[in-house]
């Protein structure tokens, strides 16, 4: 059986740089600091992190994202509760790209505070008409991750029924979040890089799954999916549910497969937490060390977190064997090829569709984003 791939078209990844470079104008692209214009950013140290953080919110009175806020290892929290937590441009630390729909924030519908931040998708729209959401991990652009270091990324998200449930006509599947490189003086980083994670709702299966690279990694948009028997027969999906597993045959075989595959749920705050540590980086030189992590952690409204996706150090023989994923539990090897000088520290929030037709009429659907947090540290479970 051949191994599923993530069909994000070239043309697709084009259409949405251009939207990127856009935004910017493409060229002459500024740089100002949000926490010139954004009073609401708090300048300081992290505790334990001796670099700066900035902290959006929260009030003592939401005392669980107050108190996950403040924990050691925190680089930074996002409240969304006003509309400066969102009013960066292309070129900021911090801020959206427009689309037909804006991102804006929703007093009404939130996880904690004033508000969280709204993606609509409209009627009649296509890939990228809800716009995106991206923050560097520091304002100063200082905090950024490279070989040797691990961080975690922490976000709330809600779903209308119709945001799991509908089906766009050409699309790939909804995108969360971009995990990717920061930018640096006199470069912005747009989402598309070879150091990039992305979380997708991938072919709309209505569970999420992560790929890397953005088509670099051995010329593939690779997906972290972990084949199952020697030779491999099935593939693990979701590699981190295996007694059951959330397997390929079973999401194929018509039958209803959650669980066990642990997917989205409507009208509640869900929450998202993603680990990376970075071992060596791969170059396309065909040498696998499989010595990095990354891990997703998944958690209904109100209960404990679920590891869904665990590429991590587990068996010395399997980590040995010399294909990118071995039919066996172990490491990852996370691509730098293009940026020599790349270093995670961004991240986007969108629903981007890859492939999505705008001709084809559906019901309006939203999802919203609350909570933010980066850290050096794992991070509490929401409460």
């Amino acid at each position: 059986m051949p191994a599923e791939r993530v069909q994000t078209s070239v043309a697709a990844a084009v259409l949405f740089l251009a939207l990127v470079v856009a935004a910017g104008n493409g060229t002459g692209i500024k740089h100002l600091l949000c926490s010139a214009r954004d009073n609401k950013h708090l300048d300081g140290q992290s505790a334990g992190s001796g670099r700066n953080s900035q902290i959006s919110g929260p009030a003592r009175g939401d005392s669980d994202f107050y108190t996950r806020c403040h924990a050691n290892g925190v680089v930074k929290c996002v409240g969304f509760d006003s509309a400066t937590d969102i009013a960066g441009i292309w070129g900021d630390p911090s801020g959206i790209l427009p689309g037909e729909s804006a991102p804006v924030i929703d007093p009404a519908v939130k996880a904690s505070g004033n508000g969280s931040v709204k993606f609509t998708i409209p009627p009649k729209s296509g890939p990228g008409s809800s716009g995106a959401y991206f923050t560097n991990f520091s304002n100063d652009l200082s905090a950024q991750f490279d070989s040797g270091e691990e961080f975690y990324v922490q976000w709330r998200q809600r779903f209308s029924p119709e945001f799991i449930t509908t089906q766009y006509a050409g699309g790939g599947g909804w995108k969360q979040a971009i995990i990717t490189e920061g930018d640096r003086r006199g470069f912005v980083a747009p989402s598309c890089q070879d150091i990039g994670v992305i979380l997708q709702n991938t072919y709309g299966r209505k569970f999420p799954r992560v790929y890397h690279s953005c088509g670099v990694k051995d010329g593939q948009y690779e997906p972290l999916h972990e084949p199952f028997g020697s030779p491999p027969t099935d593939f693990f999906l979701q590699n981190g549910v295996r007694k059951p597993g959330c397997l390929y045959t079973l999401v194929n075989s018509g039958a209803t497969y959650m669980p066990p595959c642990v997917g989205y749920k409507p009208n509640q705050w869900m929450t998202f937490q993603v680990r990376i540590k970075i071992g060596t980086w791969y170059t396309n030189n065909n040498i696998y060390k499989h010595d990095s992590t990354v891990q997703l952690w998944v958690a209904e409204e109100g209960k404990p977190s679920v590891l869904v996706i665990d590429f991590s150090p587990h068996d010395s023989a399997c980590a040995a064997q010399q294909v990118s994923i071995p039919a066996c539990q172990t490491g990852y090897d996370l691509v730098r090829v293009n940026t020599p000088l790349a270093k995670y520290g961004k991240v986007w929030l969108l629903p981007y569709n890859t492939g999505k037709i705008a001709t084809v009429s559906y019901p309006v659907a939203y999802t919203w984003y609350d909570e933010l947090i980066i850290s050096r540290q794992r991070i509490l479970d929401a409460r």
